[in-house]
């Protein structure tokens, strides 16, 4: 087991799930993932071509259920998919950054709704990106090319929304992912202004995540964003290929750079069926392949898992915080 220890927390690297894979078992070039129920994870393939693009539908423990969803404009499919969000129902929100729309459908796939108009009035969207859903089932929206957010209902409705173009307060520059934290408080990185953002409820804007006075918490295009119960954040790096944890604060924790050494079941499975790929890779120094390549979206469950996505490495990695562990070792 690998461990990072930092400011009184610990971050176990547990396990990774994926592989590179066009279809079926395995992710390619993902772009956002989203946690169901009993361990089921939606992971948004951006592909390298039509036939590519799909939502894979597995769970945790590795087994791979149905692929979700295909290159198009009719209703179901997509162009540019750039995130995914579930609400209480397990039902799908899709951003299509092409399309300037949402799309909506249930836990197997099956089409729903669509909405969303292309432009830069109140309720329109243009290039949207980050999606998050609040506990009312709400939505919000990263429009990134507006460079705002908005908030929607499920069906569409608009209820509100914030941002403007430039590095002030409140202002954004592109901005790419969001979550809510416990309290309802929205975090949203500023993918140009290199930062993250924590607005309240209602867009007041609270706090920003951003450089540290030694440089080694600074933030290079940062691409997704969670808050675990403690009220820790945790950042893709996207540009530094690292994940950064700060204090609900803005302290600066630590840096995650990746630790996969051992490799997912999928790829062990591959690599037993492959006797020259074991022998070429045992010739290697495989280092390189347990680093964090392009991360791209974090996302945490109920017990403080951190799950991290790569969009060049084609899988996630999965980490588990012990926040206790320094101070009773100190105390033994």
């Amino acid at each position: 087991m690998l461990t990072t220890i930092a400011a009184g927390r610990v971050f176990d690297y547990s396990h990774c799930i994926g592989m590179y894979s066009t279809s079926g078992v395995g992710f390619l070039a993902p772009m956002d993932f989203a946690l169901g129920s009993n361990g089921t994870v939606y992971v948004l393939n951006r592909g390298v071509d039509e036939i590519t693009l799909r939502i894979s539908k597995c769970t945790l423990e590795h087994e791979f259920i149905s692929d979700i969803g295909r290159y198009g404009v009719a209703d179901g499919q997509f162009v540019w998919p750039m995130a995914i969000a579930l609400d209480s129902n397990e039902n799908l929100y899709v951003s299509d950054e092409n399309l300037n729309r949402i799309t909506v459908m249930d836990k197997d796939g099956q089409f729903l709704n669509k909405w969303g108009d292309s432009g830069s009035d109140a309720g329109q969207l243009r290039g949207p990106s980050g999606l998050a859903v609040d506990s009312d089932d709400n939505l919000y929206v990263v429009d990134s090319m507006n460079h705002r957010v908005q908030k929607f209902t499920g069906e569409g409705q608009l209820l509100g929304g914030w941002g403007s173009e430039g590095s002030g307060p409140g202002q954004f520059c592109k901005p790419w992912g969001i979550c809510l934290d416990g309290n309802g408080s929205v975090y949203v990185a500023d993918w140009k202004n290199d930062r993250v953002q924590k607005f309240s409820a209602d867009g007041r804007f609270v706090a920003e995540f951003k450089e540290t006075s030694d440089g080694v918490g600074d933030l290079n295009r940062p691409t997704g964003v969670a808050v675990d119960s403690d009220g820790d954040v945790y950042v893709a790096d996207w540009g530094n290929h690292q994940v950064k944890i700060y204090e609900p604060d803005g302290k600066f924790i630590c840096s995650l750079v990746g630790d996969a050494e051992t490799p997912s079941p999928w790829v062990q499975d591959y690599i037993d069926a492959n006797p020259d790929v074991a022998k070429a890779r045992r010739r290697t120094n495989m280092e390189v392949e347990w680093r964090f390549n392009r991360p791209i979206s974090v996302k945490l469950d109920d017990e403080n898992r951190l799950y991290v996505a790569e969009a060049v490495r084609h899988r996630i990695q999965v980490y588990t915080k012990e926040k206790e562990y320094a101070e009773a070792a100190i105390n033994l």
